[in-house]
Order: structure tokens, then sequence, then C-alpha cells
């Protein structure tokens, strides 16, 4: 644990004997498991135990401010996962009565051409992917999304048409990858 102590005790310090110094200083030194009788230590004991309980409350409130985050990406997650899931068995019911009725929708296009078995669930990477226009389609992904620094979902999309190109990804791959460039981003930038 850090202390930080004010200049201004140096001041009140300065009267006190060397031998009542040394003493003071070796309670700071080893705090909290010595102590002595001197009122500056008592003082100083006492604003010490007030800024470490600060401190401690300041850590619990940025601890459950991250975990009340990582819950809200979570349940955004799972909510769009579901509704992507009942998206998904509604196109493959459309699909099958099409095929009952002799029309084949087998090649629907998807974001950028090419033909896939589900668009519903497949997204094709391409110089023109962008997850903006995920987000038109999925309107739910823009809540999820507002839960990561702007920086980061730019990031993810440049590096998702760099590595991933020509590539069709499910909309879980899509997220992973966020995820995933969040946390490259906090590691490179101290945790922001």
């Amino acid at each position: 644990m850090k202390i930080l102590i004010d200049p201004m005790l140096a001041v009140l310090a300065r009267d006190l004997p060397t031998e009542d110094k040394a003493e003071l200083l070796m309670c700071i030194l080893e705090y909290p498991t010595r102590d002595c009788e001197l009122g500056l230590w008592k003082y100083m004991k006492k604003q010490i135990d007030i800024d470490a309980q600060k401190y401690r409350e300041k850590c619990e409130r940025i601890a459950a401010s991250r975990q009340k985050k990582s819950d809200l990406k979570s349940t955004l997650k799972s909510e769009m996962e579901s509704d992507l899931f009942s998206a998904v068995s509604k196109e493959e019911s459309k699909n099958n009565i099409y095929k009952e009725n002799g029309n084949s929708n087998e090649s629907v296009r998807g974001n950028a051409g090419g033909s896939v078995e589900n668009p519903v669930d497949n997204f094709f990477i391409s110089p023109d992917f962008s997850i903006d226009d995920l987000c038109v389609r999925l309107p739910k992904l823009s809540a999820y999304l507002a839960t990561y620094l702007p920086a980061v979902v730019e990031r993810a999309q440049k590096t998702l048409i760099k590595k991933r190109q020509g590539q069709w990804l499910t909309l879980a791959e899509i997220l992973d990858w966020i995820q995933q460039e969040s946390v490259f981003y906090k590691q490179n930038h101290g945790g922001v």
C-alpha cells in the first residue's frame, strides 16, 4: 500500500529530537506493525488509516462497476444470440416453405456478395465490411457495442478486414474478435 504523507508534517517534526524523528520514520516504514506514543505519529496514523479506507472503498467501487459492465455485456450478448437464433429459425422455416412450393432460396446474397447457406448467421469479411452495417441489420448490436470504447470497435473492424478477409464469420466469432481486441487495447493502454 502506498502511503501519502503531507509535506507540512515536516514542519511539525522539525522541532522533535533526533531519536523521536528516527522513531517516527521507523513507524512510517513499518506501518502498520509498529506503533509508538508520539503525538505526531498518532495523528499521522489516523490520516493513513482514513486514506487507506478511502482507497479500499474506491477499489471496491471500481470492481463493482467493472463487474456490472461485464454482466451487462454478457446479458446483451446472450439476448442477441437468442434473438439471432430465433431469426435463423424463422429464416430456415421460410426457406423450407419456399422449397416445398418449388422455389429455391438457397443462394441468398450476404453483405458482400457470394452465396451462403444462411445469411442471417454468417457475415462475409470483405474490404467493404462494416460493423456499422451489422448494427443496422441487428439493432441490439448497437447497445452491446456501446459497452466498448469506439477505438476498440474501430480497430476490431480494421483487424477483421486485414486478418480474416474472404472468410465467412458468425456473429459470435465477430463478437469474440471485438472482445479480444478490447483485452489487447486495455493491455496496451494501461487498463483504460
